[in-house]
Order: structure tokens, then C-alpha cells, then sequence
């Protein structure tokens, strides 16, 4: 982990933070990022700007397999949140083949632009994974070491900390800054979303969640991550300034559902209003369109809007559950790739539509990946 911009005595400046990634490889990717503080001596003790992403190569020969989602969400993170310096915390050493072959290209264009745009600014450093709970239960799962890993990392530097499919949709400084010690947001059924989490160092949420996790951890999925921090998150609720619950909408407005995916993913052919001809713009080397909306848009010119499409004004966070570990199949949809976010002819497309614009406009989506998903 980085040292935070702080100086005994003094605050840190608010413009300078770091972004924390901390990957961890498993048979599918779970990835996710903290933001970390970048002032701990202000009254209130604001929210952190720094963020891990995890992932961690089941054996030396792996490659890092990140997608263009993964691209488009952290490059969503560093546009709002507009980090200094990118920190990738995996158990790969800088000079390992999986990292060799990300900067070469080998793993496909989107793994080498994570790890080479002067933009990103990425850093590696090299963690130990754990092994065993504080109850001497065996981790087993890749997934839950990576939740053992969030929780040390947050408790000990503070953050942000949000899963790899989760995209930022707007800033978070307000929120980070508001005095709260610890903020969350509910998920479908009102716990508490995991997957997305801020908390000052050492905050009572995170130290609660950090003792807790080793000691009720059973190999379930939940035990020790949505479970521990709703019962915790909620009773710190009535101690001043410990914490903030949000709703539903603000960090995780979708779920897991079939008809949840479906409303976020699915793919509407007959797109009459703010669609895009993707092929057209490459072909006459074009400018994108803004969509830009005003506040009484939605209310005095409803004839823009389909009657299928999202208002997101509410959400800050999209968490993205996509239906892959469940074989669901989404109409219309298969994976995540330039065009498809282009073209905006799904809820998720138009939600993250802003900062694909920025990544074409910088000329990283080239015509020749227009439908790629993994960057091969």
C-alpha cells in the first residue's frame, strides 16, 4: 500500500490522491478498487479518495484477462474521482510474465492499455494472499481472499472501495467529504451492497467488519461480507457521524435478477430517440454526439425519451451484476464491447455513453475493436 498525502500535523492537499488497484485472478474476474484518503486530519475525518483493484493469477503462466468493461470502469473512476497515480495491488511481481504480457499486448489491446496510458498512471504492487480466517477456517474461494484483502486494505488506508462492475457515474467528493466516518447503500432485499463501500482508516465500520469477517467466515457466500456489514453498518447508524446508509438507487440500483439484467442490458433494435450510427462516425471520421440533459427535460420533452430508458439521476454508482455466472441470456445482448456502448440502444449503454465518448475522443477505441470484448 501507498502512503497517504499526509504530513504529521497538517492536512493534506484535497487536489492529490491516489488511486489503489488491487486485482485478484480467479476462473472469472472479481475486481475491484478502493479509493484511499487524502485527508485524515480535517474535522470529521473526510472520506478517502484511493482505490484497489484485485486479481491474482491462479499460476505464473496466467495472463491478466481484463475486458473493455473493465477498462471503461476503471478509466470511469479516474474521469470523476481524477486520481494522480493508479496502484495495482496483485501477487504479480512488475517483472512477471502475466504483466510482461499486458504491457506487450499479447493479452489483447484493452490489458495493454490498463497498463501503459500515461493517463492511468499505473503502479504495481506486489501483496500476499490470505490463507486461513482468524477462526482457522481455510479460504478457499479466490473471491473470498479478495474480501479478506478489501477489508484489511480499507481498514488500514481508508477508501473507496467498489467491484470491477461497478461504474462511476458521477463524483464523489460531496459524499466523501460530508463528515460521515463510513458510507454505504442498500442492494434488492435491503442489506447492505458489499460491493461498493467508503470508510475513513480505522473507521468503527471497518474495524467491526475486519474482526468480524475472520471470525464468522464459513465458506458461504455471504457470511462474512453483506451479512457482517448490515448488521454492523446499521447499528453504527444511531452513533453520529459513524454512518451513512444510502438507497438503493445511489451505488446499486440494478441486481442479480433475470428482470433486473434484462431492464439494464437488453439490447432495443428499434431505437427511434439518441441512438448512434457507430459505423458512420468511423467511416467519415466523425465526431460522437452529446446527449446532454437539462433538468426539466424528462418532464417538458418526454418525446425524446424511450419509454424502455433509465433515469439515472439518483445514482452515483452503477453496480453492473451482469447474468454470466448464471447462464442467463439477456435479449439481444452478449458482451460488453465498444459498439455496444456506442450505439445506446441499452440502459447500461446510455448510462456509461459520456465516458466512452472521452475514451474515443482520446483515440483509444479503434474501428478494428469496435466489437471486441477482450481486445483480440
Amino acid at each position: 500500500m501507498v502512503s497517504l498525502f499526509t504530513t504529521p500535523g497538517k492536512p493534506s492537499r484535497l487536489g492529490n490522491f491516489y488511486l489503489k488497484v488491487a486485482f485478484v485472478f480467479t476462473s472469472f474476474l472479481l475486481l475491484t478498487f478502493v479509493l484511499l484518503p487524502n485527508d485524515t486530519n480535517l474535522r470529521g475525518r473526510r472520506n478517502p479518495q484511493h482505490r484497489p483493484f484485485r486479481l491474482h493469477p491462479p499460476r505464473p503462466s496466467a495472463e491478466f484477462t481484463f475486458g473493455f468493461s473493465h477498462f471503461l470502469s476503471l478509466f470511469s473512476a479516474h474521469h470523476y474521482l481524477r486520481p494522480t497515480k493508479i496502484i495495482l495491488h496483485t501477487n504479480c511481481y512488475p517483472s512477471s510474465f502475466p504483466v510482461h504480457a499486458a504491457k506487450n499486448g499479447t493479452s489483447g489491446i484493452w490489458n495493454n492499455l490498463i497498463f501503459t496510458l500515461p493517463d492511468l498512471n499505473l503502479e504495481i504492487n506486489t501483496v500476499q494472499v490470505p490463507l486461513t480466517a482468524s477462526n482457522g477456517k481455510t479460504i478457499q474461494n479466490m473471491e473470498h481472499k479478495s474480501d479478506f484483502v478489501r477489508v484489511a486494505q480499507v481498514h488500514s488506508h481508508g477508501g473507496i472501495y467498489l467491484d470491477f462492475d461497478v461504474h462511476v457515474l458521477r463524483d464523489l467528493s460531496l459524499l466523501r467529504k460530508s463528515g460521515f466516518k463510513a458510507i454505504a447503500g442498500r442492494q434488492l432485499g435491503g442489506q447492505i451492497n458489499s460491493g461498493t463501500f467508503m470508510s475513513v482508516p480505522h473507521s468503527k465500520l471497518i474495524t467491526l467488519w475486519k474482526k468480524k469477517t475472520g471470525e464468522v467466515y464459513t465458506g458461504g457466500w455471504t457470511d462474512h461480507s453483506n451479512e457482517v456489514i448490515t448488521a454492523v453498518g446499521e447499528r453504527l447508524v444511531r452513533e453520529p457521524g459513524e454512518m451513512l446508509i444510502m438507497e438503493r438507487e445511489a451505488f446499486a440500483p440494478g441486481s442479480w435478477n433475470s428482470g433486473d439484467t434484462d431492464a439494464l442490458f437488453q439490447v432495443h433494435k428499434n431505437t427511434k430517440n439518441a441512438g448512434v450510427n457507430v459505423t458512420d462516425v468511423f467511416a467519415n471520421k466523425g465526431r460522437l454526439p452529446d446527449f446532454g440533459e437539462e433538468l426539466h427535460d424528462r418532464w417538458e420533452h418526454p418525446e425524446r425519451f424511450e419509454s424502455w430508458e433509465t433515469d439515472w439521476s439518483r445514482t452515483y454508482l452503477l453496480h453492473a451484476f451482469t447474468p454470466d455466472r448464471w447462464s442467463h441470456k439477456v435479449p439481444g445482448f452478449d458482451r460488453i464491447t465498444p459498439r455496444y456502448v456506442l450505439e445506446r440502444k441499452s440502459n447500461f449503454a446510455r448510462a456509461v455513453y459520456p465516458v466512452a465518448k472521452i475514451m474515443y475522443e482520446k483515440g483509444w477505441i479503434e474501428e478494428a475493436y469496435l466489437d471486441s470484448h477482450d481486445g483480440k
